[in-house]
């Protein structure tokens, strides 16, 4: 507690100048989501004992199963559906998936809201609380999740790129190369190589992304184009012919970059193109990875049969 303290009230550097620490942690900063772990903990115990232990979960079953067939003491004492519920954090933004009516959904939002102000002192922004259908998505974590149909007929939940996050990307893309015309054009595709990648692994697990990362590479490739103009003084047609190439061979032509860094070394970039980056398959972390996970009578896969986790798991 010491050490948190001292981390807490030792404040920080903004934009190269000095900030003290005047209430809490800067946002983005590496103690803000173990402080919001410690903090809600109890919270996550809470909704783990009330909807997503196997114990609730097998009591959920019974009563929804008794109404279904119609049990005496169901009809007598007009029992009412338990909604399932799902749940996920991370750090101080969460996300409860209810499978029930918008009336149930709403009173566990104050179940919810009771248990963060009368027991853990905290306040729940209820501006930011939206109950929606999953028909028609919400977002979280900066993603868009939503349920679709697929194109055999069912429906199935997708990830999608929000589209004020492609914009807001886009935007700040432009605004990059709006300007910084003393920078060296190796450092400038550099930095822009650096976000487009950074951009590209964060979404790296969504759906329909193509449309999307067209649009960056279009913006992307077009303004860097008119900042080479306006450094240059020439024509874009005219750069194209000497810098606008193909990187190897059957991939897409780019702006293909050889000069001078700010610092005088001579190097060579390739824009980077977001189209072709396919989706990748988000795959679970094994908890004996962990060592603060790490059980020795756990096996990797679970089955009815030892013998057949364990087979399992030895693959």
């Amino acid at each position: 507690m010491a050490l948190l303290w001292k981390i807490i009230k030792a404040g920080h550097v903004d934009a190269g100048l000095f900030r003290a620490a005047s209430e809490g942690v800067p946002q983005g900063g590496v103690l803000s989501p173990l402080l919001s772990n410690i903090m809600l903990n109890e919270f996550d115990q809470y909704l783990h004992e009330r909807y997503l232990s196997g114990k609730a979960r097998k009591d959920r079953w019974y009563w929804n199963n008794s109404i279904q067939r119609g049990r005496s003491t169901a009809v007598r004492e007009n029992w009412q559906g338990k909604p399932a519920v799902a749940y996920c954090r991370y750090a101080d933004d969460f996300v409860l998936i209810v499978k029930g009516t918008k009336s149930q959904a709403e009173a566990i939002r104050e179940e919810c809201r009771s248990v963060l102000e009368d027991s853990l002192k905290l306040r729940l922004n209820m501006d930011k609380i939206r109950i929606t259908h999953v028909n028609d998505g919400f977002i979280f974590l900066g993603h868009r999740i939503i349920r679709k149909r697929s194109r055999y007929g069912g429906m199935r939940v997708v990830t999608t790129i929000p589209r004020d996050k492609a914009r807001s990307f886009a935007a700040s893309l432009t605004a990059l190369l709006s300007g910084n015309y003393s920078e060296s054009k190796i450092d400038m595709v550099e930095i822009l190589n650096r976000k487009l990648k950074g951009w590209a692994a964060f979404y790296q697990f969504v759906d329909f992304k193509a449309k999307v990362f067209s649009y960056i590479d279009r913006v992307v490739f077009w303004k860097l184009a008119h900042w080479l103009a306006r450094k240059y003084r020439k024509g874009i047609a005219y750069l194209m012919r000497w810098w606008c190439k193909s990187p190897k061979p059957g991939q897409s032509k780019t702006w293909v970059l050889f000069g001078k860094t700010n610092h005088g070394k001579l190097n060579g970039e390739v824009l980077y193109r977001l189209v072709g980056q396919g989706k990748k398959l988000f795959r679970w972390r094994l908890p004996e990875d962990n060592p603060y996970l790490r059980t020795e009578a756990r096996n990797t896969y679970t089955s009815r049969y030892p013998e057949v986790a364990m087979a399992l798991a030895s693959i």
